[in-house]
């Protein structure tokens, strides 16, 4: 079996089986001492599908300080069957604190230790022992923590997170356009097998009530996913080791979003920071802030589905401790 060091994503392609992954990563972690104080205060960024989340990680993970596993973690979770869903009703894909039990927590740690690499692909293992850094920033996105907060706080005990908002209307829509291609494509489609479920597949996270939402619109499933997304992080959130940025102020002002994100991790932020950002690759057709309005008519239909959390969002701010 290969011991090149790929990105998350490509770990569900390696030759092997889960459990020789698995043991691989333990074992190739052997020698670096304590994994919870290796990865102690990872950053982690939390938001509803297509808020921005991988426009500010791609941007996040180009700065000297923080580390990566060179992409979104859904590789690494997919090793762990039993962290698929919520239970075994398919009920949500929510992980709650008793999903990290010891051995979990011990292998997913050593998952994620195993895959480090800096902002220049260099690995973590490729580093002479004596020169390795007792601690690292890891930084870790995939749009179903934002489900997970529970259990990524009994993963991470210490953990630090981000919590990335986008005005509900242009997001809805971008969710829309996404489940579009995606069951065209297959892009985005996270669960193929759901119980009852009337589509080719569903995308994205799968909130708790996800049933009520059979036979019904893309706009009422997109809407239902942003609320369900945003009242979980809400709900769930530390409020002392959080910062809130909004997808509009990132847009706006990217040096400064990037900055206070840069403190806020502990991080130096760059001496020449990006005053445009590029796109993503995610990024589905030419963002234009107006684009949304082409379905406005569509969305003001589903306002009921997601006002209520819209205000929410708005009136609830949660800062980093200290500030």
């Amino acid at each position: 079996m290969s011991c090149d060091r790929p990105s998350g994503d490509s770990l569900r392609v390696l030759p092997g089986n889960v459990e020789q992954l698995i043991a691989t990563a333990r074992s190739g972690t052997a020698d670096y001492g304590d994994l919870g104080e290796l990865i102690k205060r990872p950053v982690i960024v939390v938001s509803a599908p297509r808020s921005g989340s991988t426009l500010l990680f791609e941007q996040l993970m180009t700065i000297e300080g923080f580390w990566s596993i060179g992409g979104e973690s859904h590789g690494i979770f997919r090793l762990f069957p039993q962290l698929r869903a919520e239970n075994p009703s398919m009920d949500s894909g929510a992980l709650s604190a008793g999903h990290a039990d010891a051995e979990t927590v011990k292998s997913m740690q050593a998952c994620f230790a195993w895959l480090l690499r800096d902002r220049h692909g260099q690995a973590f293992n490729q580093i002479p022992a004596q020169k390795r850094p007792p601690s690292v920033t890891l930084l870790e996105k995939t749009p179903r923590n934002a489900l997970n907060i529970p259990f990524l706080c009994e993963l991470f005990p210490e953990a630090r997170f981000i919590y990335l908002h986008r005005d509900p209307r242009p997001n809805i829509a971008s969710i829309v356009e996404a489940w579009t291609l995606g069951l065209q494509s297959g892009r985005f489609v996270t669960y193929r097998d759901l119980p009852g479920w009337d589509r080719a597949g569903w995308c994205f996270l799968l909130p708790r009530g996800w049933r009520e939402y059979i036979g019904r619109s893309l706009f009422e499933i997109a809407a239902f996913q942003w609320a369900a997304s945003n009242d979980a992080i809400l709900d769930n959130l530390p409020r002392d080791r959080s910062l809130t940025v909004s997808y509009e102020s990132l847009i706006s002002d990217p040096p400064s979003v990037i900055a206070d994100v840069c403190r806020f991790a502990g991080v130096a932020p760059p001496p020449k920071p990006t005053a445009q950002l590029s796109l993503s690759r995610t990024t589905i057709s030419p963002p234009n802030v107006d684009k949304w309005r082409r379905v406005a008519e569509q969305i003001a239909a589903v306002e009921n589905i997601f006002a209520a959390t819209a205000d929410r969002v708005q009136s609830e701010t949660i800062m980093p401790s200290g500030s």
